[in-house]
Order: C-alpha cells, then sequence, then structure tokens
C-alpha cells in the first residue's frame, strides 16, 4: 500500500482515525488513484459499519490535492512516510490499541526500530532533575538503548541531551507537523539528533499545528516505541501523568526516581512520591544499581511483545478449521 491513500483519507474532510481504522480493516492493501476512489473506499466502508461521513466530490478532491501537497512537501525535506504495514513501522508501537496509521519520520528510520526506553518529565525540573536526566540519557545510551523523549524544554530536553553526550541515538517525538520544531529554543537540539543519526518523529503531516490534544496523543507513541517509561520528574498534575497511563495499558515498565529527603514534598517532584506510594511503579529507581533491575524487567516486555506477536502471526497464517457436523 502506497502511505498517499492513507494520506487521502486524513486529509479529507469529516474523515477521522477512527474511519481509516475501519478501511484498513476490511481493506488493509487498499489503493486510492483518484478523489473518486475515495468515496468509493468510504462507501465501502459505511456499508459495513454504518455511520460513516461520505464526502462530497468537492471535499474528496481537496483531500487527495492535500495530501499529493504534503507528500512533495515531505518528499522535498527528506521526511518519509511510513504505513503501519510497512516493515520500517516499529513493531512495537503498532502492537498498541490505537497506532497511528502514519508515521512521518525525519533521520534515521532505524533509531525507532531498536530497543527504546523514554526519559520524560516537567518542563520546570528541580536542578538535581535535570541532571539525573542526563545521566540517565546517558546511561541507558551507553548500554545501546534509544533515549526516547518529547523534545520539550527540562527533563525532555535534558535525557535527548544525555544520549548525545556520548554519542548515543535519541528519538524526539513531535505533537506537530516536522516542518517545525516546538519549542523553537530547541531547533539547535533537534538538529543535532539528526546530526547524530537520531530522528525526529510524528504521526502529524507537514504543516500541522501543536495543540493540546496533540501533545496528549503523542505521549501514547512515547510509551508504544517504548520498552520502559522512566519518570525523572513530575508534579501531581500535568502530561508526564498521561504518558504513565499510556504506560500502563500498554503494559510497558514504569520506573520512578525517588529522589532524595531534602526534594521530598517539592512541588516538582510529588508526582513521583505519589506514584511510588500509590505502588503504581514496576521500579522504583534509587541508585545506578537499579539499572541492572530495569534492564531485566525491560527484557521481559520485549519477550511480551515478541510473544504476542508470534501468536497474532500464527492466528494469521493458521485459522481455526471448523468442521460442521
Amino acid at each position: 500500500m502506497e502511505p498517499i491513500s492513507i494520506l487521502a483519507l486524513e486529509e479529507t474532510p469529516m474523515v477521522g482515525l477512527k474511519t481509516i481504522e475501519k478501511v484498513l480493516s476490511i481493506s488493509p492493501g487498499f489503493e486510492l488513484n483518484s478523489p473518486s476512489d475515495v468515496i468509493e473506499i468510504l462507501k465501502k466502508a459505511n456499508a459495513a459499519f454504518k455511520r460513516i461521513s461520505i464526502p462530497n466530490t468537492q471535499d474528496a478532491t481537496i483531500g487527495w490535492n492535500k495530501a499529493h501537497e504534503i507528500w512533495k512537501l515531505s518528499q522535498q525535506h527528506n521526511i518519509r512516510i511510513i504505513p503501519r504495514y510497512s516493515p520500517h513501522y516499529p513493531k512495537s508501537l503498532s502492537q498498541i490499541s490505537n497506532p497511528p496509521a502514519l508515521l512521518h519520520i525525519s533521520g534515521n528510520i532505524d533509531a525507532i526500530n531498536r530497543e527504546c526506553i523514554a526519559i520524560v518529565g516537567t518542563r520546570e525540573p528541580t536542578d538535581y532533575g535535570i541532571t539525573a536526566a542526563k545521566k540517565l540519557g546517558a546511561l541507558f545510551a551507553e548500554k545501546g538503548y534509544t533515549v526516547v523523549s518529547g523534545l520539550a524544554n527540562g527533563i525532555d530536553a535534558a535525557a535527548h541531551q544525555g544520549a548525545l553526550e556520548v554519542n548515543g541515538l535519541t528519538v524526539a517525538v513531535l505533537a506537530h507537523g516536522l516542518d517545525t520544531v516546538y519549542p523553537v529554543k530547541n531547533k539547535e537540539l533537534a538538529d543535532a539528533i539528526l546530526k547524530n543519526n537520531g530522528a525526529l518523529v510524528s504521526e502529524y503531516p507537514w504543516g500541522t499545528k501543536a495543540n493540546r490534544s496533540r501533545f496528549v496523543a503523542r505521549d501514547r507513541i512515547q510509551s508504544g516505541l517504548s520498552l520502559g517509561i522512566f519518570v525523572v520528574e513530575t508534579g501531581t498534575k500535568g502530561g508526564t501523568l498521561h504518558t504513565v497511563k499510556y504506560c500502563k495499558q500498554q503494559k510497558r515498565t514504569l520506573i520512578i526516581l525517588k529522589h532524595p529527603p531534602h526534594l521530598i514534598g517539592h512541588p516538582k517532584t510529588c508526582g513521583n512520591a505519589q506514584l511510588i506510594s500509590e505502588e503504581r511503579a514496576d521500579i522504583v529507581f534509587e541508585n545506578d544499581d537499579s539499572i541492572d533491575v530495569v534492564i531485566i524487567e525491560m527484557d521481559r516486555v520485549k519477550d511480551e511483545l515478541l510473544a504476542c506477536r508470534d501468536k497474532e502471526s500464527n492466528n494469521r497464517t493458521n485459522p481455526i478449521q471448523m468442521t460442521l457436523g
């Protein structure tokens, strides 16, 4: 399947991700060659599922033309668009409940197909949190993991920087199109990630602006790419807790940094303390000796993902035979 077929659906007014999922479920290898094909594939989905909006010719043409414009701009800027059924699509991400139909990737696509750990936290950390995030980014990068984060100020940026300082791989998952970097002050960091063989990744096409809901949605990708999510510092509210939620839903390893006594109760660490006290952490990280425990637990997650993948593959290739008596 050419990704531009999915892109044409995404850009058609009134067509959302759930509709695209339904189209993929009945026609996983569909190809669209014109705006009229967009209308026909949606009619087919509506016949199967009902309550699917069918665009008129004008709206289908708008989506078709916009998709081709995005495709052209992406190619000009070396952005690859990967559909879920591509062999380059990260296997771990494809196994979550709502994986992106398309990934837009700038940089080294292999970086997201390695074993990954997400290192996340508040945009306004303590000095201790910044130091810890850099150190953890470096530690896991030296162990061969791709460090995943969101390029935000604070903990995210520090984790990326830590990985870069040891020439490790790091990936930034963005909540907007890859034509921009947000925040703008991290443009130099984004360039360094690409220069060091890392990648910028988004489910959103060229020209898409960031908004609150997209930041929340991208958190599921950070978790989905990773075997473990390491919370360095968080308050009791904020985007990091969305990532924690996805971590639990996706059955990844949740690692929480335990802070020294003088920071317990600090507004930027109280989320860590709460997650620990509620026993939601799979691992409470107290010192560098804990890294071996983290790796063992992430290996367990990797084995479970592989087992699920093998089971799904067997179900597809060996359907249940039923004999009618």
